[in-house]
């Protein structure tokens, strides 16, 4: 007698979470690169970040199915079938391969826009990096992460990349990173008091300048400038001192310290190179100086596209007042929120 047979549906047996934080305000960028040699970068933690979700269940048939679906841009591909349009996702996945008794659906996603030089990049490789490892049975401390994920853009992908932001997405908070040598580094947590996190909160603010920007470029710019002079820590010292005072602001809460390393870090770095510090960032920095800021920091490599972040005023009524004025005199600027996050890569993993 005929039987109905319903088609298998495979349920989720493991969804395991990754989230990630991007970071700003690196002050001492730059001088965590292969060309620098040596380097001191200050930098904080923000969220929202990135957020990777990796769903198991049993293996259907003889070709594991992986699918990946890529929100920020409205994709769903298919690995490793389909033309790798997104090269730092894939090489992440096939160099942290899905155990073969499963089939995957993995989903990345994130809030800030696609190239806003807050290290987003770096955050969905240390996620991703983090969640599929954990699929294969292995918690990774944020130092092995890191590392793992610089060696991604770096060796795997050919990418010119320093190792702050890795390292800042990883650990989370406030991180003073001491590069004695390129790409070894010591780590230390800054320590900040519930007022001054308070502070950051109300008064650092966001914006990304409207349009993206690729850091591998603009690096090249930079390079071939530091070929030019003979001794190119006159241009990278500025930067280093620029993350060590900053980090003696933050240790001693005192943020109008702070932004004075952030502007000095901002000079430091249209020093290095004009194209850095776009025209209309510095628009925005003379709406910020009309309204009283402490500081700002061109965030990550800078240039045409990117973001800016703005230490403003303590008074919300000037606060209030200079974000009216950036709506009205750069309408293609736009304000993204953000709240300090002192941890870096969270990972659950549930079972169904």
């Amino acid at each position: 007698m005929a039987t109905n047979q319903r088609r298998r549906v495979p349920m989720p047996q493991r969804t395991i979470t990754a989230t990630a934080p991007i970071r700003i305000c690196d002050l001492g960028g730059w001088t965590d690169t292969w060309f620098a040699g040596h380097g001191v970068v200050c930098s904080l933690a923000v969220n929202p970040g990135v957020v990777v979700q990796v769903r198991l269940s049993t293996r259907q048939s003889e070709r594991q199915a992986v699918q990946l679906a890529v929100h920020n841009y409205g994709e769903l591909l298919h690995y490793p079938g389909d033309t790798p349009r997104h090269p730092l996702l894939h090489a992440a996945i096939a160099t942290n391969p899905i155990p073969d008794a499963y089939d995957a659906e993995i989903a990345v996603s994130s809030s800030i826009p696609p190239g806003c030089s807050t290290g987003t990049s770096a955050a969905v490789s240390v996620a991703l990096i983090g969640a599929l490892r954990a699929a294969q049975g292995h918690i990774e401390p944020p130092a092995k992460l890191s590392r793992a994920a610089h060696l991604l853009e770096t060796h795997e992908l050919g990418l010119q990349s320093g190792i702050q932001d890795q390292i800042g997405v990883a650990h989370g908070g406030c991180c003073f990173i001491e590069m004695a040598r390129y790409p070894d580094a010591t780590v230390t947590a800054v320590p900040l008091t519930d007022a001054t996190i308070a502070a950051l909160n109300d008064q650092l603010l966001l914006f990304y300048i409207g349009t993206p920007h690729l850091s591998s470029a603009i690096h090249q710019q930079v390079i071939a400038r530091l070929e030019t002079v003979s001794d190119a820590d006159t241009l990278l010292d500025p930067l280093r001192v620029a993350a060590t005072q900053g980090h003696a602001a933050l240790c001693a809460g005192d943020l109008q310290a702070y932004g004075h390393a952030l502007q000095a870090n901002t000079t430091a770095q249209r020093a290095l190179h004009p194209g850095l510090i776009a025209p209309s960032v510095e628009q925005l920095i003379a709406v910020a100086d009309a309204h009283g800021a402490w500081g700002y920091k061109v965030n990550g490599a800078g240039g045409d596209g990117g973001s800016i972040a703005v230490l403003t005023s303590p008074d919300p009524a000037e606060r209030a007042a200079f974000v009216r004025a950036v709506v009205a005199r750069l309408p293609q600027m736009q304000q993204i929120a953000i709240r300090y996050a002192p941890h870096g890569i969270q990972i659950t993993d549930t079972e169904a």
